[in-house]
């Protein structure tokens, strides 16, 4: 099935300031017209939801599940991780990287749609749902422009909010050439 997602305009402006001139960037994104398969999107988001109940999250009560499939794997093998919380928070993994280094481990660099779910705040506005800024980063680092990221909402007869990364980190870093 066919899906557009809308174009994003952010004007560029600028400041005079004593001490130079301010610039808040703009952004462009155009309109895109995507294919998307909904049964497999309904299939990564279940997909999903089953792992989130094995987060490991005594300290945020907050379980996470993550869904994905590599568009460099032919086999289209389905991904997914939870997050995993420590005592020592610096060495916690959310559950969008578990998926991705394991995809990324199994020789796979390029996601071509990921999954997201939050069962504990399906409800909350989409920042209350999305990935943190470091998972964006990581999604970035193994994404190309048709890399799909599609987030669970939970909503009676809503299948998912869906974006591709450049919607999801306008202005993400990428050492080197871009993918």
């Amino acid at each position: 099935m066919k899906v557009q997602l809308p174009a994003v305009t952010l004007p560029r402006s600028e400041v005079d300031s004593p001490d130079g001139v301010i610039v808040v960037p703009g952004r462009i994104l155009p309109q895109r017209d995507i294919d998307i398969d909904s049964a497999e999107v309904a299939a990564l988001i279940q997909q999903a939801r089953t792992v989130a109940v094995n987060a490991y999250a005594p300290f945020s009560k907050f379980h996470v599940g993550a869904a994905l499939v590599m568009a460099d794997d032919e086999s289209s093998k389905v991904f997914s991780g939870s997050n995993v919380e420590n005592s020592s928070y610096g060495a916690t993994n959310c559950a969008e990287r578990t998926a991705i280094f394991g995809a990324s481990s199994a020789g796979f660099r390029t996601i071509r749609i990921i999954a997201l779910t939050t069962i504990d705040s399906l409800n909350a506005p989409l920042p209350g749902r999305s990935p943190c800024g470091v998972c964006r980063q990581v999604i970035k680092e193994f994404s190309n422009a048709d890399t799909l990221v599609a987030i669970d909402t939970g909503g009676d007869g809503v299948l998912c909010e869906l974006m591709d990364v450049e919607r999801l980190l306008p202005f993400g870093f990428h050492f080197g050439a871009k993918r």
